[in-house]
């Protein structure tokens, strides 16, 4: 949470040519709830649950992601900016007829809780590269203290101590990242690029 992974993820995609996917709009769509709403009313087990499902079934060819292929064949990522909803990096068009608009490579920006339950990071693996974006609790903190959307701290005002314990719990898992970028003073532009550099130097590897 507050990495920049949403950010970042739309900047790759555009860059790679690839659809940017981002987990917790998937899911949101699917329970037609919000991710605050999920975790209010189901508890956050039942999230978990969901996000399992989601990585387990999510192939590596977009156009054949079963756990988004619904909504009328359309997923629009990123709900609340209106400005990306016309942006073809952005959405997933299930329609044999429209070939050229589409691309079968995805960036996905997972809840910053997928990778630590249900042997995600496992799942996550499989299916491509994982990228760990790691700031600063304080960074953190600056980024996201007036929001009010961050169910998994448990309370509205939460502290860079609340921030330090969750990283902490959660570092074991996050490590096991294929790279980990220190995006502190760093754009997401930047992060983006280190990204891409990497994954370059993945493929003409093997």
């Amino acid at each position: 949470m507050g990495a920049g992974k949403s950010e970042t993820g739309k900047i790759l995609a555009k860059k790679l040519n690839y659809n940017f996917i981002d987990s917790d709009d998937i899911i949101e769509n699917k329970e037609h709830k919000t991710i605050t709403e999920i975790f209010k009313l189901n508890g956050e087990d039942y999230f978990r649950n969901l996000e399992a499902e989601f990585i387990k079934n999510f192939t590596a060819n977009c156009e054949t992601c079963n756990y988004a292929n619904d909504n009328n064949n359309k997923i629009v990522n990123d709900k609340n900016d209106k400005n990306d909803k016309n942006d073809k990096n952005n959405k997933i068009v299930n329609d044999e007829n429209d070939k050229n608009d589409k691309n079968v490579y995805c960036v996905i920006a997972t809840g910053g809780g997928m990778p630590c339950s249900n042997d995600n990071i496992k799942f996550l693996k499989d299916k491509g590269a994982v990228i760990y974006l790691k700031a600063r609790p304080d960074t953190i903190y600056e980024r996201i203290k007036e929001t009010k959307h961050r169910p998994v701290l448990g309370k509205r005002d939460f502290s860079i101590l609340d921030i330090e314990n969750l990283l902490y719990k959660r570092e074991q898992f996050y490590t096991q990242a294929d790279l980990i970028i220190y995006t502190d003073g760093i754009s997401p532009e930047g992060v983006a690029d280190e990204i891409k550099i990497f994954l370059k130097l993945v493929k003409t590897s093997i």
